[in-house]
């Protein structure tokens, strides 16, 4: 019996010596990843900040971009490895003949979470318990601030209204503010009645007192958006098919960065200030905390996450074709796990 353990133990030694083996020998690689600075990367942000990726060989210079389309760009000219996209960039990208694909997920669902001026909900007797039917419906004359046209902010405050059965050009007022500090400057000062964005603009303005956040999606109060793959990190095909290994080893730092930020979010914080160096720590505590039930776990995606989104993109006229949502063509899970 002692004999079987300890040679169970050799053995258990051997592959673990072998795989740091292994770990070691992997060439040392510099990554480039052009982001948005959306705390949607938090996992990649810790994963460089705590020395996963030094441990995993890759020197990772993390660039922020102002746009998506300047990512996008980066990437497909080869001056960047990794961006944090949307399915849209890809299927547009797509009829150009460019392909990019998923190889780590971010987000489960859409993380847009609506806060409204407590007057004006208290007048429209909506809170977050009350059906969603009826909280869309409130949306009806108010002055809603977008970050610009054509932005996530006005798509989906868009896609609201016309669920409520409402003329977005008509029955509301689309009023463009700017980002998340223009945003909380015009509902403190009653320039609009409500906006939605990312955690923790929204939770800003409720822990000061002058909104109160009458719909989560980012904690799936939008059915539809939820399991939906809004946002996730990708890479060039051509890139991915010539550099499997440097994708899985950067995976497994994120994957190991992820569960960090699960277990301990103080430390995670820590990590993440980094990155956000001129945040007050508390309100990154605060995003975090509001942000994470919208995280992807583990990184993986399904056919339906992207079927949804795509359905989306096409029902609200983004894109005028869908593209197949199978495996392979815009996403992979291959590099997961490995």
């Amino acid at each position: 019996m002692h004999r079987t353990t300890g040679r169970s133990l050799a053995v258990v030694a051997a592959v673990l010596l072998a795989a740091a083996s292994v770990q070691a020998q992997a060439p040392r690689v510099k990554i480039t990843e052009v982001h948005t600075g959306t705390l949607f990367m938090a996992p990649v942000y810790i994963a460089e900040a705590a020395g996963f990726m030094a441990e995993e060989g890759i020197d990772l210079e993390l660039i922020e971009v102002e746009s998506g389309a300047l990512g996008i760009a980066a990437l497909v000219a080869g001056q960047a490895q990794f961006f944090d996209a949307d399915p849209f960039q890809a299927v547009q990208l797509r009829r150009q003949g460019k392909q990019i694909l998923f190889v780590y997920n971010l987000t489960k669902r859409v993380t847009l979470d609506l806060v409204m001026h407590p007057e004006v909900a208290r007048q429209r007797n909506v809170t977050r318990q009350t059906p969603l039917a009826q909280r869309l419906a409130a949306l009806r004359g108010l002055r809603l601030g977008i970050t610009r046209p054509g932005a996530a902010t006005d798509v989906y405050m868009r896609y609201y209204l016309k669920r409520a059965g409402l003329d977005p050009d008509r029955d509301a007022q689309l009023l463009t503010i700017g980002g998340g500090a223009g945003l909380l400057a015009a509902l403190r000062t009653r320039q609009i009645d409500a906006f939605h964005l990312s955690a923790p603009t929204p939770y800003v303005a409720e822990r000061d007192g002058f909104g109160v956040v009458v719909i989560k999606a980012s904690a799936g109060d939008v059915p539809e958006l939820d399991n939906f793959l809004y946002t996730g990190v990708a890479v060039h095909n051509v890139y991915a098919n010539r550099n499997a290994d440097v994708v899985r080893r950067w995976v497994r730092a994120v994957t190991k960065a992820n569960q960090l930020m699960r277990r301990d979010q103080a430390a995670a914080v820590q990590h993440l200030r980094k990155h956000f160096p001129r945040t007050d720590p508390a309100v990154l505590a605060l995003a975090l905390r509001e942000m994470l039930p919208a995280l992807s776990e583990d990184g993986s995606m399904s056919e339906q996450m992207m079927q949804k989104h795509i359905d989306f993109m096409y029902d609200t006229g983004q894109i005028t074709y869908k593209p197949s949502a199978r495996e392979g063509l815009l996403w992979t899970n291959r590099f997961i796990g490995k």
